[in-house]
Parts: structure tokens; C-alpha cells; sequence
């Protein structure tokens, strides 16, 4: 993907599992795997970023103004793992920030060395392998750098790189040696069209996951940060060092990612055992919920964890493959690989013991690494432990990989998570926010604002994030209570799902004052932007910035223009929506009215060209 940044040219791209010949000429299918080495030319003001295992140093290319980046790998790995950017990125300088605590239960040099010893050996081809190095086993933090524009230099000193160093040790604690021997971390620009992106060696990371300026506790406005981090680094093991030997199984990376987010991210935060609980019992709820509306407003076809079933990994008789549903634009917005893989481990740790699974985990990944796998290896290993609970191989299959919908199992436990004690006081805010709101009907256009009298109780990031969701579900809130909202929670500096969710009330109810806050999302968290459910359905639509009556946006459903104003300049810019999914989703997306971009539309982001 090509972007301009400050009228300067950067060029970033991730490989694919489907079509990524267009990017070099190479065998798609996982289970070709090789090595390679590369050599990028570049001017001399650019930073060359690759999938390298040494942080390469650029040499000059004679009497020219470019330099010469060098490149190699040497763990064979899919070409879809081959990752490149090119910009002016500046590396983020460290700060003095607090030495790592020994962690009490960090193993000794002694105890590495027993685990070296456990009889278990790469079964891999044959490459440098950390997990035969016991100084690799002994390294809870491996080197790493992390690039950003110019703009972004603070932000990212103060969450990224404050954090990195933390996550990566409690991932180690958690998962044991890193598989890769370094890490880069890069800002991308604002077009990026996911929150991350996990490559070996490289970690891309979206702008909104950067610490948005909330007055709030650090603790709360880092997590989504803080939680992205372990999300994309669980993928060096789960997705990477060991990934899927059929595409169609993202749940195997995704599921697993998603689930060890939340284990490394309490590690990282040092929980007690009852905050972790609660915790897990939050992050749940929420997902939970995100899959139920997904289940509800989406293709039963597309809601299969294993689409192939029986079939999943065979080839046909010349040796090629398929990737069922591979270029369905659907899918593309779908997490189900994502939340439903990650609820099907939910039930397994909950079947063999939090614990005991880990230690699955870990013995899993020093059995299987440099391996591509199938759903049934992973699970198969992990039946036995549950065999005392009469759960067969055969239960997984039907009820979480081969089915659609949502398994009983997880039915019961949500209505578990909704009676615990960070939801119920959620649910007491909710109540209070809807008396408010009755009490303030028509008084929000005052010339003098009523404060409000009723004591709320502050909420950490994930809180806020439920209670707007179910404040989504009310028919009806006030001008007033709109205003409170923001104010009281300074809606505006919170993370970008907290945001997310208070653009989908400010759409709702058409609160002109917040379309500002709808705007910047739009521009600057274009990752989150194309998520914009629509229980709001966009009853009604924003306004022309500085004219006159707001536009109804239920009229222009299906390509109907709506003018808003950019805010980089004085040309309108239209914005479209285009509900081209089933259900409530809405995709929405800015091109200039002067230019036709030979895409719009493309990967689950929308351009903005001005």
C-alpha cells in the first residue's frame, strides 16, 4: 500500500494467503516454504524495514544519495510471512523507564537447561533453532526497536515502547523462548487497514492503539494498547513459528492470539488471581456479545471454523488447493475465526484447568514448531487431558468446528459473565444514564448546561466500551445525557473502541455536537472506521459542516451520497455508505469529488485522498 504523509512518500505491504504472487513471483500454498534473502536500494532519508533476523545496517551505493538495506531469513516460512516497509520513519528513543522486576517465578538457568533436556527435539528441517540455545531460553526480552512519523514520536515513547519490553517478558513467562531473535515494531500511517499485523520480526501496529491523552488512570488507557501488543506478539508462536497447513483454519492463528492476548496482558499487569478472573470474565462478555451479532447477521457458511471439515489439508490429484470462501468479500469483515476459536479454548481451559493448559501451550509449541499443523493435531493433543469429563474428539468437531451458529456451552457461560461483579457495575451506571435521561429530556440546548447531580462511578476502558453498547440498545437519550456522557467520560481522549462505540450513539441519536468526534474517527482510526455496526442503522446522517439541516442518512443507504467537510481543507468530501454486507453492518468510505482513485474499496479499508 502506497501512502503520502506530510507530502512524503512511504510504501508498507504484508504479504497474503491468497494472491501474493502479485507482490513477487512465489508458490502460494503454506506448505511451501522456503528461506531468502533481499536487497532494497532506497534513498538515503528512508528507513528500510523487512522480516530479517538481524537489524540489517544500510551501506552507501557509490557516489549516490541511496543506500543498500540487506536482508535474510533463515527458518523456512510461507511466503505470505514476507514483510516490507519503506518511509521516513524515525526510530522512537527510549526514556529511563522502570527495570524488570525477577519475576518470582522466573526459572533458573538450571531449570532451562532440564528443559533443554526433556527429551522432547525439533522434529523441524534443518535451521538455527532457538529453542536449542539455551541462551535463547534464558532471554525474557529480546532486542527490539520501534519506528514511527515524526507526529507520533511522543505517543508512541510513552505506550509502545514503554510497554513493549513488558509484554514481550510476560510473554516469555507465559510461552517460554522467543522464537525470533528480535523485533521492530512500526506506526503505519492512518490507511492501515487492520490493528495489526504480526510478521516475523516486525510487528506492524495501527495509529489508534496509541495512548489517546486520557485523564483517566494509565493502567486503563494503555489497554488497549498494552493488549494489542500481547495479541500480535502471541503470534510469533501461534501463527507464525507454527502456523496452519490449510488457510481456511485462521483459527488456529487468530484463536489462539486472541485467547493469550488476555493471559500475557495479566501477566504483564501482574493481576491477582481474582483480577485476572474478573478480567476474563469482562473481555468474555464482550466478545461474546460481538459474536452473537455476528451470528445473527451473517451466512451460516461463513461461521464454520473448519469450512473443509473431513477434508481440511487434502489436495487434489495434480497437488493443487482451494481456500473455501478465500475471496468472498464478507468474510473479510468477519471475526469469527477470531471469537469463536478463541471461545472453543475458553471451553478446553475450562474443561482441563487454566494451568494445565498453559502447560499444554507450552509443551505444545516445543513439540510443534517449525511445523504447519492441522485443527486436528492441536485439539487431539488436547483431548486426552479432558477425558475425564467424557469429552471425545468427535464433541469438538460437531459442536465448535464443523457447525455454525453458537455452541450451548457458550450460551450458558455468558449468562455467567453477565452476573459478575465489573458487569453489574456497569449495568448500575446504565440504569442511572437512563434516569438521567428522562429527567433531562429537551433540557440539553440551554444556554447554560445542567451538571449533572448524580454521583457516577469512573470505569475502566473495557467498562465504558459495555456501557455504551447497552446504552446503544436504549430507543431513546437525550441531548443532555449525550453531553453528560462525553463530558463525564471524556469520550473524545479515550481509546479508539471506547470511541468507536460513542460514534455509534452519536449517529444514532443524531447528536450534532459529537459529529466532530465521528469525523476524526473516520480519518484517523480508518482501521476501526469500516466496523461501524449499525444497530444504529444511521437513522439519521451528518451534517453539512457549517450549512444547513442535517441529511437523513436512512434515505441514502446503498451508494447515497452525504457531503461532509474534510478536515484537512476547504473541498467538501463525499462520503458513501454502502451496506454491502448482510445485517446491520455499514461500510463507510471518503474519496475526493475532483479525483477517481482506481480503488476505493479494497482489503476491509477505505482510502482518503485530499
Amino acid at each position: 500500500m502506497f501512502t503520502v504523509q506530510v507530502k512524503r512518500l512511504c510504501v508498507y505491504t504484508a504479504g497474503s494467503p491468497i494472491n501474493n504472487r502479485a507482490l513477487f513471483p512465489c508458490q502460494e500454498p503454506p506448505v511451501a516454504m522456503s528461506t531468502w534473502q533481499a536487497t532494497v536500494r532506497a534513498p538515503s532519508e528512508c528507513v528500510v524495514l523487512m522480516s530479517g533476523e538481524e537489524m540489517a545496517v544500510p551501506t552507501k551505493d557509490g557516489d549516490t544519495h541511496f543506500l543498500v538495506w540487506n536482508y535474510y531469513v533463515t527458518m523456512p516460512m510461507p511466503a505470505s510471512t514476507f514483510t516490507l516497509a519503506v518511509g521516513h520513519w524515525h526510530r522512537v528513543t527510549a526514556e529511563t523507564f522502570p527495570a524488570l522486576e525477577t519475576e518470582d517465578e522466573e526459572l533458573s538457568v538450571t531449570d532451562y537447561s532440564a528443559m533443554l533436556d526433556d527429551g522432547t527435539s525439533c522434529s523441524h528441517s534443518d535451521y538455527p533453532c532457538r529453542f536449542t540455545e539455551l541462551s535463547a531460553w534464558s532471554q525474557r526480552v529480546i532486542p527490539h526497536r520501534v519506528f514511527s512519523p515524526v507526529c507520533l514520536l511522543q505517543k508512541a515513547q510513552m505506550s509502545i515502547l514503554k510497554l513493549l519490553p513488558c509484554c514481550l517478558a510476560a510473554a516469555h513467562a507465559v510461552l517460554g523462548v522467543h522464537p525470533f531473535p528480535r523485533l521492530d515494531v512500526l506506526i503505519v500511517p492512518a490507511g492501515f487497514s487492520s490493528l495489526g499485523m504480526a510478521s516475523p520480526h516486525i510487528v506492524f501496529l495501527s495509529q489508534s492503539v496509541l495512548d489517546a491523552g486520557s485523564p483517566s488512570s494509565a493502567e486503563s488507557s494503555l489497554s488497549l494498547c498494552g493488549s494489542r501488543i500481547c495479541h500480535e506478539i502471541a503470534h510469533s508462536w501461534f501463527g507464525l513459528v507454527i502456523g496452519a497447513r490449510d488457510w481456511t483454519e485462521e483459527w488456529i492463528s487468530e484463536g489462539f492470539a486472541t485467547c493469550l492476548e488476555d493471559t500475557i496482558w495479566a501477566q504483564t499487569q501482574k493481576f491477582s488471581s481474582q483480577e485476572r478472573s474478573e478480567q476474563f470474565d469482562l473481555k468474555a462478555l464482550l466478545r461474546w456479545r460481538r459474536l452473537s451479532d455476528e451470528m445473527q447477521n451473517s451466512k451460516e457458511e461463513l461461521q464454520i471454523l473448519r469450512p473443509n471439515m473431513e477434508k481440511t489439508g487434502q489436495v487434489s490429484e495434480s497437488g493443487s488447493s482451494t481456500v473455501k470462501h478465500a475471496l468472498n468479500p464478507e468474510k473479510t469483515f468477519m471475526q469469527v475465526h477470531y471469537l469463536k476459536g478463541y471461545f472453543l479454548l475458553r471451553f478446553l481451559a475450562s474443561e482441563v484447568g487454566e494451568q494445565e493448559f498453559i502447560d499444554f501451550l507450552r509443551m505444545f509449541v516445543r513439540k510443534y514448531h517449525g511445523h504447519l499443523i492441522l485443527s486436528q493435531v492441536r485439539v487431539f493433543r488436547l483431548v486426552p487431558l479432558c477425558s475425564r469429563k467424557s469429552l471425545t474428539l468427535a464433541d469438538i468437531y460437531t459442536d465448535w468446528l464443523d457447525r455454525p451458529g453458537i455452541p450451548e456451552w457458550l450460551h450458558e457461560r455468558s449468562a455467567v459473565w453477565s452476573h459478575t461483579r465489573l458487569v453489574e457495575e456497569v449495568r448500575e451506571e446504565v440504569i442511572k444514564w437512563i434516569l438521567f435521561s428522562r429527567t433531562h429530556q429537551g433540557k440539553g440546548r440551554k444556554r447554560k448546561r445542567l451538571k449533572p447531580k448524580t454521583n457516577f462511578k469512573e470505569l475502566t476502558a473495557d467498562q465504558l466500551v459495555l456501557l455504551l453498547e447497552l446504552l446503544l440498545e436504549e430507543p431513546e437519550l437525550s441531548a443532555a445525557s449525550m453531553h453528560a456522557l462525553h463530558k463525564i467520560y471524556n469520550l473524545h481522549r479515550q481509546d479508539a473502541e471506547v470511541r468507536h462505540r460513542w460514534c455509534e450513539l452519536v449517529v444514532k441519536h443524531a447528536f450534532t455536537q459529537g459529529y466532530a468526534d465521528v469525523e476524526y474517527f473516520l480519518l484517523h482510526d480508518q482501521a476501526m472506521g469500516v466496523y461501524l455496526y449499525g444497530e444504529l442503522m444511521l437513522q439519521e446522517g451528518l451534517r453539512t459542516a457549517g450549512s444547513g439541516s442535517p441529511l437523513p442518512l436512512s434515505s441514502c443507504r446503498g451508494n447515497g451520497p452525504v457531503s461532509v467537510q474534510s478536515g484537512g481543507g476547504d473541498d467538501p468530501v463525499t462520503l458513501e455508505v454502502a451496506e454491502t454486507l448482510s445485517g446491520s453492518r455499514t461500510h463507510l468510505f471518503f474519496w475526493d469529488t475532483e479525483h477517481q482513485p482506481s480503488k476505493l474499496f479494497t482489503q476491509g479499508c477505505y482510502f482518503l485522498i485530499l
